[in-house]
C-alpha cells in the first residue's frame, strides 16, 4: 500500500467537515443529504443480506457513512480504514453506536481479525483508490475473514461508463503524487480477479457504471447467469447517478 495514499486521506480527515464530506461523496448539498445517502446505500446494498445476529465488516469505512445505518441491524460491526485520522472521525461520529468497532488497515493490508469470523463484509467504492495488486490482496483478506457460509458485497467502477471516463481523464491530467487516482475496470477484468481470489458471484446489483456483486466462498456455477437486481437511481447536479 502506498504511504502517500494514506497521508492523502489523513489530510482530508483533518480538513473541515464540509471539505471532508465532499472528498468522500461529491454532489451533496449538506450533512443531511450526506447522511441520507449513507442510509440509502445501507438499505439497498447491505441490509438485504444480513440478519440481526451477524458480524459485519465495512472495509474502507471512512467516517462511517454507511456503518451508522447498518449497525442497528447486526450483532457487531467492524470498520477498517487505512487512515488513522479517518477512523478518528468515524469514532467521533459513531460514538453513540455501542456495537461498532474500528481498526486501522496496515500497509501490509492484513486485517487485524481472525479467520472465519465474519458473516458479511462490504467493499464499496474502495477499489478505485487502490492499485490492482492491493485490491486483490484486500479481497484475499476479506475471503480469509469470512465464515464458510459468509458473503461479501464488492464494487468496481467500470471504464465503459461516460462519467467514469470523464473522471479517468480528470485524474490522468492532474498531478496525482499520492497515487489515489480512480482506477476503472472492464467487466471481464472483474470476473478474472474474482476467479483469482476464489470469490463466486451469486447476485449482481444493477447500478449504472458499477459492477456490484454479492459473492460467496462456495461455487454454484452461476457466473454469467446470476440474477440482476436493478436499484432506483437519480442523477445529481454533476451528472453522476446516485442511489435514491
Amino acid at each position: 500500500m502506498n504511504k502517500l495514499g494514506v497521508k492523502y486521506w489523513d489530510c482530508w480527515a483533518r480538513s473541515s467537515e464540509r471539505e471532508l464530506r465532499d472528498a468522500i461523496l461529491r454532489g451533496h448539498s449538506g450533512k443531511e443529504e450526506f447522511d441520507e445517502a449513507g442510509r440509502i446505500d445501507a438499505e439497498h446494498l447491505v441490509l438485504p443480506f444480513i440478519t440481526q445476529g451477524d458480524i459485519v465488516a465495512d472495509i474502507g469505512c471512512g467516517v462511517g457513512r454507511i456503518m451508522r445505518w447498518v449497525a442497528p441491524h447486526c450483532s457487531e460491526i467492524y470498520g477498517f480504514d487505512i487512515s488513522k485520522e479517518m477512523l478518528g472521525q468515524a469514532r467521533k461520529h459513531l460514538s453513540d453506536i455501542k456495537n461498532a468497532h474500528f481498526a486501522k488497515i496496515p500497509l501490509s493490508l492484513k486485517l487485524s481479525i481472525k479467520s472465519s469470523f465474519l458473516d458479511f463484509a462490504y467493499f464499496y467504492h474502495v477499489s478505485e483508490h487502490l492499485r490492482r495488486e492491493d485490491t486483490v490482496q484486500m479481497l484475499n483478506e476479506i475471503r480469509r475473514c469470512l465464515r464458510p457460509r459468509g458473503k461479501a458485497l464488492l464494487e468496481f467502477s467500470l471504464i465503459n461508463h461516460a462519467d467514469n471516463q470523464k473522471e479517468f481523464r480528470r485524474w490522468m491530467n492532474s498531478c496525482d503524487v499520492e497515487g489515489v487516482r480512480s482506477r476503472f475496470y472492464t467487466e471481464s477484468e472483474v470476473e478474472v480477479i474474482l476467479s483469482m481470489v476464489q470469490f463466486y458471484p451469486q447476485m449482481r446489483l444493477y447500478i449504472p457504471g458499477e459492477f456490484v456483486v454479492v459473492v460467496s466462498k462456495k461455487s454454484n456455477n452461476v457466473l454469467g447467469s446470476m440474477p440482476l437486481v436493478k436499484l432506483p437511481c437519480t442523477v445529481n447536479g454533476d451528472g453522476l447517478e446516485n442511489l435514491d
